[in-house]
């Protein structure tokens, strides 16, 4: 009984003193609050405008599985009978390289970007260059346009040129896939004193392919990809994503 009268006065006394304190001291409670209030929304403020001027990043950043190399296709005659280089190029893609597509009219113009991309580069990615018909002989006036800038080409390969000039020297290694007997591939020489690989292939034996087919052949496709695999190696590009 004592020590429940003795709780309930405690609690009457703590009651009072905490209105009184209220009723006395609203006023300075208030501007206390004010005051802190504002230094809140003033930080607030600080803080806001510090996020505002952060650069906000418009793109994200995606780490992708690739190949070394700059890889060039050039079609034939208005990009109609040449449609073989693109499902090469596509092959290509599938394994990693970054593989262009093009007509073989545009090689002057390819031949200016390869020099750019190299511009300040101490470790340049090697270049490769694929051709077929008049795309086969745009690769070799690509290639000597590249020997005039001292830029080397590591593979070059040709299916059935028509009119093919000599390989420069720059070239490290030629590969051409052509038929004696169907009145347009040709051999393919190189220059006198050049040190290049030139391996010719007389396919004149194949009665299913002739000079419009000869692009599409999935057993050369497996050799070109082969070969370029060995001569360049992974790496792990960025890419940019919205």
């Amino acid at each position: 009984m004592l020590a429940r009268a003795v709780k309930r006065i405690c609690f009457a006394t703590a009651a009072a003193a905490v209105f009184s304190f209220s009723s006395a001291g609203a006023g300075m409670a208030q501007e206390i609050g004010a005051q802190d209030i504002g230094a809140q929304i003033e930080a607030m403020d600080i803080a806001a405008g510090q996020v505002a001027d952060r650069p906000v990043e418009l793109a994200h950043h995606t780490t992708v599985s690739g190949r070394t190399g700059e890889v060039y296709i050039l079609r034939g005659l208005m990009d109609v009978f040449s449609r073989g280089m693109d499902t090469l190029g596509a092959k290509l893609r599938e394994k990693g390289f970054t593989a262009n597509v093009t007509n073989h009219g545009q090689w002057s113009s390819i031949a200016r970007k390869i020099v750019a991309n190299r511009e300040g580069k101490k470790y340049p990615e090697p270049v490769f260059l694929i051709g077929h018909s008049l795309g086969a002989d745009a690769v070799i006036l690509l290639s000597e346009r590249l020997a005039q800038e001292g830029v080397p080409v590591h593979l070059a390969v040709t299916f059935d040129p028509v009119h093919p000039r000599p390989v420069p020297n720059n070239v490290r290694k030629f590969i051409n896939y052509y038929q004696s007997d169907n009145g347009w591939g040709r051999e393919v020489t190189r220059v006198p004193g050049a040190r290049t690989s030139v391996q010719n292939n007389d396919l004149k034996d194949r009665d299913d392919i002739h000079h419009t087919s000869i692009d599409k052949d999935d057993s050369l496709h497996s050799k070109v990809v082969t070969e370029m695999m060995r001569l360049s190696r992974p790496i792990r590009r960025k890419v940019s994503s919205s």
